[in-house]
């Protein structure tokens, strides 16, 4: 799986940008969310992302990483086989039915799936990838500074996400649509509360 920096910041000025979010989650069978819905971990499924700049907004984002179906094919292969993969989830910590059946629910959605992958922060295509080889990011407000990755190491022991506060995890349907925020479970639980959400409003009709 893609590493994450932690944030980025610019190589003449110094200043940060932040991701909104790091994480964000698919529920394959849902269309929209209703005041009182809750879904179980069996229906939440990790999206694969790449860290990008959305031009739209400004800012940097996640963006769905959707490689072709054949790549999903073989990730499936691999699960039957018993072996590990890396995409589109890492099965390390999974026994091998548990990864066929999560692997076999990615590989149905992506044969599914028909818009080209979104900018997570607003649900827009115009994104410029900041995980490839010299992306030269120029920092419009800087003469000089180019958006370069920064990485720094943190730690967390605790019951996760979503216990002592709201999680506040955004959830996409099959097509990368924003439909709600995962907030609040019960400690040991993988039930989530979900709340509806919308995207932020920007200044791009």
């Amino acid at each position: 799986m893609i590493e994450l920096p932690n944030y980025y910041a610019c190589t003449g000025c110094g200043e940060t940008f932040n991701f909104t979010s790091r994480s964000a989650y698919y529920c394959f069978d849902v269309e929209a969310v209703s005041p009182g819905t809750k879904l179980s971990g069996s229906k939440i499924f990790a999206i694969p992302v790449r860290p990008a700049w959305c031009k739209d907004c400004s800012s940097v984002c996640l963006v769905e990483n959707l490689l072709p179906v054949r790549s999903f094919e073989d990730a499936y292969g691999m699960t039957k086989a018993g072996k590990e993969i890396e995409y589109p989830f890492a099965s390390d910590h999974l026994s091998a039915p548990e990864a066929e059946e999560i692997a076999r629910a990615y590989l149905q959605w992506r044969m599914r799936r028909s818009h080209r992958p979104r900018a997570l922060c607003c649900g827009r295509v115009n994104y410029q990838f900041l995980d490839v080889e010299q992306p030269l990011l120029k920092h419009e407000e800087c003469d000089f500074g180019v958006v370069e990755p920064r990485y720094t190491f943190s730690s967390y022991n605790g019951p996760g996400p979503g216990v002592y506060s709201p999680a506040n995890l955004r959830l996409y349907n099959g097509e990368g649509e924003l439909i709600g925020l995962l907030t609040w479970r019960q400690r040991g639980s993988d039930v989530w509360e979900v709340a509806a959400t919308e995207y932020p409003a920007t200044d791009v009709e």
